[in-house]
């Protein structure tokens, strides 16, 4: 209790504090401007603007894909196909994989010149279909979820997996006997039974979602230009790279408040889910 104290309540008042200064060198405290730097960052700062907008853009893809991946993965290991312990085993390997792994793998596999996506469409005769990939300011944001949706796919399946596993047998059975073909006894008895399962993984992927930073800051560092630029890149890169301390930490408040208002919620709809 001491240390999240300390180390997170602490703190974050501490950032709230100095987000409310000019801070910008590592000897002095800066002075207190108020509510410059948030007048500031929604006013005149449009990388900033940039990066919230691609920051929810980035959440709704990684969301919106994984979250229907992950159920129609746990449907597929709940029907008993043959080899359906290797397929568990693929679909939870990228969990094993770190971050900074994940992202040179993804960064090598896009590349223009090198990368193997490229190369296997020249090897196929569709080199015309090749792509500049992350070096594109088009298409840098989405390789960005392609590799997110990759690593977190299997947790999505895994949480799923036990929510169908956990649904008892009889009911299951008694949607069979009453004649409900396989299709209709998951769609309209077992699928329905997974909100609880959906809310715990929305919850926890929103969570990644908006602090998303290892990926984005290894594969394109935000660029090219700010095409994906996010908060938590565009935070570290003004108050460690700028020294524009006060300013990063208005920045991180921002997250913080965003996170708290998108979070808050889904935890007492989880909450009322497991009460009913």
């Amino acid at each position: 209790m001491i240390l999240v104290g300390l180390f997170v309540y602490g703190f974050t008042a501490w950032t709230l504090q100095v987000s409310f200064t000019n801070w910008r060198d590592v000897g002095s405290a800066g002075d207190f401007v108020g509510l410059d730097n948030y007048i500031r960052l929604f006013s005149t700062d449009r990388v900033f603007k940039a990066s919230l907008v691609n920051t929810l853009k980035l959440t709704l893809v990684f969301i919106g894909v994984t979250v229907p991946l992950g159920l129609f993965l746990a449907v597929l290991l709940d029907l008993n196909l043959k080899g359906r312990q290797i397929f568990r085993l693929i679909f939870l390997l990228p969990l094993s994989f770190s971050f900074v792994a994940s992202a040179s793998m993804w960064t090598w596999m896009f590349s223009p010149q090198i990368g193997s996506i490229n190369a296997l469409l020249r090897v196929i005769g569709l080199g015309s279909l090749a792509q500049p990939w992350i070096t594109s300011d088009k298409q840098a944001l989405f390789c960005i979820a392609i590799a997110y949706v990759w690593q977190f796919s299997g947790f999505s399946t895994l949480v799923y997996y036990a929510g169908i596993s956990g649904v008892a047998p009889e009911i299951s059975e008694a949607a069979k006997i009453d004649g409900a073909s396989t299709f209709q006894r998951y769609t309209k008895v077992i699928i329905p039974m997974q909100r609880p399962a959906t809310l715990t993984v929305l919850m926890i992927l929103l969570m990644y979602s908006l602090r998303v930073f290892d990926l984005v800051w290894l594969m394109t560092g935000g660029g090219p230009g700010s095409s994906s630029e996010i908060l938590s890149t565009f935070m570290f890169r003004t108050a460690f790279n700028r020294n524009r301390f006060g300013y990063g930490a208005s920045v991180g408040i921002v997250m913080f408040v965003i996170s708290i208002l998108i979070v808050i919620p889904f935890f007492a709809r989880l909450r009322r889910s497991e009460y009913e």
